[in-house]
């Protein structure tokens, strides 16, 4: 027995109108930044329109920590909000789930979170807003947290920690920079490649995978060249998502195990780290469910078979890169973050280990040996063809 869930979504110009309709307090998860820029401002002048009382935790940081959570949970407890309007990235998003499932059930370690938690929903309503088109968090049971003593992301899933309601509004992702639109739709595409070739796949998910895909090779370059394209704008935000639906029932994969190390450890954008892995992942993993992405690869318009299938998708996905401008490997990426070869060498024990630890293997066909994930980390550095 498996699930499928889906928060009630509310897509397209003016879904943010929706906010109009509710009633009672609403504590709003965010951080700094989007307040000061007004994005924020958005969402209260709508909830003051419909009479919603409502309080600001603005505390969230990239790659939101156990503490952020925890810290949310105890303005939660003074503030007891009928609802939590997660607002931001996905570390917003992830950060208003966690507070929402530990507010309602205090006994809970957020780390032990799984399927198989006992974890109660007692009626506060989780709305989340996303105001990147990537995570797809808004449309996913996961949540990802950090350990910051340990440098180690932990991804935990269950359907508890799926939103009653998300908003997807192109306008909320209009102004997006064009370097944080590349990040952000290469980690929806990890997405949805991941989770077609996931050994949690399901009929109930291919067809998102599909479609995200579909959507992100052909708007993403545009997206990312020009923010006034609007019918680009708004298919990369729907496609981000389409694919954390599916990865809330299929799951990520490979390249996140790849992305989480090298993210966590380093301090670079989740999508960058995902994405640059993820023409390697396809290629390494590719030996053990060549069928999916074979059927991937047709969906996609190649035409070949096999192996040479595999090759086209790598190649393609590799152009999409040079097209928004992200590097083809992790040395040039790094090094455009000012670290340099000696240092990705002196962490790399720690990278293998974290990524062969990271949850995102359970649902592998295959788990790679820790040798393996050593060459992955050393091909994807250099840019060299996968070969093993």
């Amino acid at each position: 027995m498996w699930w499928f869930a889906s928060p009630r979504i509310v897509f397209g110009s003016d879904s943010l109108e929706f906010l109009e309709t509710l009633k009672g307090k609403a504590l709003i998860v965010t951080d700094e930044n989007l307040v000061k820029t007004g994005v924020v401002d958005k969402i209260t002048k709508r909830l003051k329109k419909a009479g919603v009382e409502f309080e600001i935790y603005d505390r969230v940081e990239p790659d939101p920590s156990f503490e952020i959570v925890m810290e949310g949970v105890g303005i939660a407890r003074t503030f007891q909000p009928d609802m939590i309007i997660g607002v931001g990235g996905g570390s917003s998003l992830d950060a208003a789930k966690g507070i929402r499932a530990i507010y309602e059930n205090p006994d809970v370690d957020p780390e032990e979170i799984s399927p198989w938690t006992e974890l109660e929903e007692k009626g506060v309503k989780l709305i989340l807003i996303p105001t990147a088109s990537g995570s797809g968090s808004e449309g996913s049971n996961a949540i990802v947290l950090t350990k910051k003593e340990e440098n180690r992301k932990v991804a935990s899933i269950h359907p508890a920690i799926m939103a009653d309601y998300a908003i997807v509004d192109p306008e909320m992702v209009r102004d997006l920079p064009l370097k944080v639109a590349a990040f952000t739709g290469l980690d929806a595409l990890s997405h949805a490649m991941d989770a077609y070739v996931s050994a949690w796949k399901n009929d109930f998910t291919d067809g998102l995978c599909i479609q995200a895909c579909k959507l992100l090779f052909k708007y993403l370059p545009r997206a990312c060249t020009d923010r006034s394209d609007g019918e680009a704008v708004e298919k990369v935000h729907n496609a981000a998502t389409i694919a954390g639906l599916a990865i809330g029932s299929s799951q990520a994969g490979l390249s996140h195990s790849i992305g989480h190390s090298l993210g966590a450890v380093f301090h670079i954008p989740h999508g960058f780290a995902c994405g640059i892995a993820l023409p390697y992942t396809t290629k390494y993993y590719s030996k053990f469910v060549i069928e999916q992405y074979e059927e991937l690869a047709y969906h996609l318009g190649i035409q070949e078979k096999g192996e040479k299938a595999i090759d086209s998708l790598v190649d393609m996905t590799m152009d999409l890169l040079e097209k928004i401008n992200v590097p083809g490997n992790f040395k040039e990426l790094l090094e455009q973050y000012g670290i340099e070869r000696n240092a990705f060498e002196e962490k790399l024990d720690i990278l293998v280990n974290n990524a062969s630890l990271d949850n995102t293997v359970l649902t592998l066909v295959e788990i790679p040996s820790e040798e393996d994930f050593r060459k992955l980390f050393l091909y994807a550095y250099e840019g060299k063809n996968i070969d093993f």
